[in-house]
């Protein structure tokens, strides 16, 4: 059924800093588990490919995890010092945006989390030629020759570290019915992270109490 005029009112003052596929597209993965972290740092042989991969995580009926963006991201580029966040986590796809930004709106993402080699003298990213690992499970000598292709290195010295990325959603959309609801993201056990996303408190508690 339709929402009362008053409860469709709030949404639709929500609209301006809450992207719509932040209600309409409450978790995601429903049909099929998806990669959530890739270690590169621990390789075997996995039977079900039938070559070494990668230590890889699978999640499935992932809730998202919201921040602000403004439509754009800060993106790690090779050749490049690595940038980290306050935990020591490089980043490698970030949203830009805040609650100060008014062209930003709170929006959900699915956060991705790796392991990846790193250039020890100069801070840059390695990438793997990954193609190598695959056949033959060998994870310095596919660094090495990524460092020979991008950077033009014979030598390298490097340090493993923990990745982040944030990559947008915007599949699975679900109808209006069965779309998030105001206690989904306010009041106690709300998805939101609220001190993340700039506040103080949950804004509807706030307003309440007042």
């Amino acid at each position: 059924h339709d929402p009362a005029p008053h409860t469709k009112s709030l949404l639709d003052r929500h609209v301006a800093r809450v992207a719509c596929a932040t209600c309409h597209i409450p978790d995601f993965a429903r049909s099929e588990p998806t990669d959530m972290a890739r270690d590169w740092s621990q390789v075997s042989f996995s039977e079900e490919r039938g070559r070494y991969s990668a230590r890889i995580e699978l999640a499935s009926n992932v809730v998202p995890v919201y921040a602000w963006s403004d439509g754009t991201s800060w993106m790690q580029l090779p050749g490049e010092p690595v940038r980290r966040d306050g935990g020591g986590v490089v980043q490698m796809a970030v949203p830009q945006g805040s609650r100060q930004d008014g062209r930003a709106q709170i929006s959900p993402f699915k956060v991705h989390r790796g392991r990846l080699p790193i250039l020890a003298e100069k801070g840059w990213l390695l990438p793997i030629q990954v193609d190598e690992i695959y056949v033959t499970g060998e994870v310095a000598p596919a660094v090495e020759e990524a460092a020979r292709q991008y950077y033009g290195l014979d030598e390298v010295s490097y340090t493993w570290a923990d990745t982040v990325r944030y990559m947008g959603i915007s599949h699975g959309v679900r109808p209006a019915k069965q779309a998030l609801g105001c206690l989904d993201c306010h009041g106690e056990g709300g998805r939101m992270d609220w001190s993340r996303l700039g506040y103080d408190a949950d804004p509807l508690m706030a307003r309440v109490e007042r």
